[in-house]
């Protein structure tokens, strides 16, 4: 057997073997929206009807619905139920898969480079290399252990599946063998990662970047007009295309609800990549985490002063990169690919300025030319050997920190605490570890005192942290509903000005906060009063800031509180319709408000709410519920006629 392919065959029972520690894990927050608290997506089998039932359970509108990542989702929970073992090793698959293309991809780059003839023993070896360190990359776990980033694995597995076709029928053209059908494939698989996760809409700009580095040795001097169009086809219209529509819907740069404005984020980033590629070559286990909220925002070009070194040093490292595009054609794919993976989550659009999973794609190019160094590099130095210990080395080094991150994601005892001791100056680390000793405090029967003492630190050291983290106030009232205690009426007076007129970001403040303190004065054992709540309530309703689907959550929970704590029917209808108002598309809401109307004797409104909520009753579940409820309306009208 060839060396590579033991290199190979090596890394993938490595990864798996590393990986198997973390397969038993929990799910984790956004698991829970798209999984385990989606009754649309837990189908229970594999029928017409419920596969289209998952493929639909999104709540987000098209492009950001992911209709694939669902369908694969339901496909999980139709075979295994909610068993996170099944979910994590079905991402294992596609990390083990992907790390396959890697190689091949990885081969054909190298390939292009020399021309587009056979590649040698050493370019397929370096591949080998680079696939390897992919897998065992320390960086990729919260892209494999963290169920719901299977949205990233689709679009990445899809994407390197496309530039592999692309750049094999490329190569075929120029040895003079039919290659457009290889090329022409490279589309749908796009377009269908691209269901997964909208970071496939990223293959023309990839295309881009390999065309001007890479593939400009790959001679078709005889098919220049069948070039020209796949350029025109594949690349500049595509491009031109994203530009006019992002052009034609600027709402995609709306950051109301962020607490950081498009200049922060912007220049944030450029920091942000520089310490991506520390991460990536200087794999510290202190340094990675799925929260990296103390990072400070970068305010201007000054404030920190790395942020116009990092800007300065990226704008070098592009015009290098544009500059040795003949000459070093790997360092400038290298460079060009990192930078174009990442146009659009660390660009300008308003998402979380770090997450990880960023790099399950990006980090190939980087990896690639570090490959390149040690092998092919090495081997005209002529000293093959030390290449062949540091590369061994490198892997070891990938492998056991590794091992060492994935123990921590066995449990969810062990992330969060390994989350807060990483990241203690993390606001939302602390407020989970405060979270979770609240948890504790509730299974517990003995002990409460001491674990209180704790939590209220981890909280309280949050909010000094960030003096507007909502989430952690809230965890204080909680604490002191578990100890039976009144909350306290300044943190309450404290908890209503941040929600008044503070900013109330998904990382500052979770909606379900208020469905639980509803949940809590419906046990009936609340230690706060009613007009407190309603207070809370009431404050955080006069906040403009809301994304319409946060507002439409505090409406609906404010909706369950007037109809099953207060008793006032009027009142719940009231916060019904603004909810409904908030997310018209979402027909759990407008089914509720129909189920009020009905109490409230009044059904020909309610069959007029259903006839509005049928058109989003997206599964058979919802429009069997639907129908049978306006059944039972239609009758009641008969009466009141």
């Amino acid at each position: 057997m060839k060396t590579p392919l033991w290199v190979i065959l090596l890394a993938l029972a490595a990864t798996i073997f590393v990986y198997a520690a973390g397969l038993d894990g929990p799910f984790l927050f956004d698991d829970h929206i798209h999984i385990t608290q989606n009754q649309w997506v837990k189908i229970e089998s594999l029928a017409w009807s419920d596969l289209v039932r998952a493929w639909n359970s999104s709540f987000s509108a098209f492009p950001a619905n992911r209709p694939l990542a669902q369908l694969t989702f339901g496909i999980n929970h139709a075979l295994s139920g909610l068993d996170p073992w099944a979910f994590k090793t079905t991402n294992l698959l596609i990390h083990l898969a992907t790390g396959v293309f890697v190689f091949v991809f990885s081969r054909l780059v190298l390939r292009a480079v020399s021309g587009g003839t056979d590649d040698s023993t050493w370019q397929v070896i370096c591949a080998a290399t680079v696939a390897a360190a992919w897998l065992l990359h320390p960086l990729h776990v919260s892209t494999v252990l963290y169920t719901v980033q299977r949205m990233a694995q689709l679009s990445t597995l899809s994407l390197l599946v496309a530039l592999s076709c692309y750049f094999w029928g490329r190569i075929r053209i120029a040895e003079g063998r039919s290659g457009i059908a290889w090329i022409l494939a490279a589309a749908p698989v796009a377009m269908l990662g691209f269901l997964g996760k909208e970071n496939a809409a990223l293959l023309p700009l990839l295309l881009l970047v390999s065309e001007l580095t890479v593939l400009r040795t790959v001679s078709a001097s005889n098919q220049r007009i069948l070039i020209r169009t796949v350029w025109i086809l594949f690349i500049v219209f595509p491009i031109l295309a994203s530009l006019v529509y992002f052009a034609l819907h600027p709402g995609y740069f709306n950051y109301d609800g962020r607490d950081f404005t498009l200049e922060e984020r912007a220049l944030t980033q450029t920091r942000v990549l520089w310490l991506y590629l520390q991460w990536l070559f200087i794999p510290d286990i202190s340094a990675f985490g799925l929260f990296h909220d103390d990072i400070q925002l970068s305010n201007s070009l000054t404030d920190p002063p790395s942020t116009l070194i990092s800007l300065i040093a990226l704008l070098v490292a592009l015009m290098a990169a544009i500059l040795l595009r003949r000459k070093a054609p790997i360092f400038a794919f290298a460079v060009l690919f990192y930078l174009a993976s990442h146009a659009l989550e660390s660009s300008v659009f308003p998402l979380e300025p770090i997450f990880e999973h960023r790099n399950y794609l990006a980090s190939i190019g980087p990896l690639l030319l570090l490959g390149y160094l040690i092998t092919i590099a090495s081997e005209r130095l002529k000293v093959r050997g030390l290449a062949l210990v540091v590369g061994a080395l490198l892997l070891i080094a990938y492998g056991f920190v590794n091992h060492i991150r994935i123990d921590n994601w066995a449990s969810y005892n062990s992330f969060i605490l390994s989350s807060v001791e990483n990241h203690p100056a993390s606001p939302r680390a602390n407020f989970l570890a405060g979270q979770l000793v609240i948890s504790a405090i509730a299974n517990s029967d003995s002990g409460k005192d001491e674990l209180a003492i704790s939590g209220r630190k981890f909280l309280q050291r949050g909010i000094e942290l960030d003096p507007r983290c909502i989430n952690c106030m809230f965890g204080l009232i909680v604490l002191d509903l578990h100890l039976e205690k009144r909350p306290d009426l300044d943190l309450i007076e404290q908890l209503k000005t941040a929600l008044r007129s503070g900013h109330v970001g998904a990382m500052k403040v979770s909606v379900s906060q208020f469905s639980y303190l509803v949940r809590w004065q419906r046990s009936g054992d609340s230690s706060l009063p009613n007009h407190e709540l309603e207070a809370i309530f009431d404050a955080a309703l006069e906040n403009p800031a809301w994304t319409n689907t946060g507002r439409a959550g505090i409406e609906a929970a404010y909706r369950e509180y007037w109809h099953h704590v207060a008793k006032d029917l009027p009142r719940a209808l009231q916060h019904g319709n603004a909810a409904v108002r908030a997310w018209p598309s979402q027909w759990s809401y407008q089914f509720a408000v129909a189920k009020l109307l009905q109490k409230l004797d009044r059904p020909q409104e309610a069959v007029t709410v259903l006839d509005k909520a049928i058109q989003f009753a997206d599964n058979e579940k919802k429009q069997r519920e639907t129908a049978e409820l306006r059944a039972v309306l239609q009758h009641a009208s008969q009466f009141i006629e």
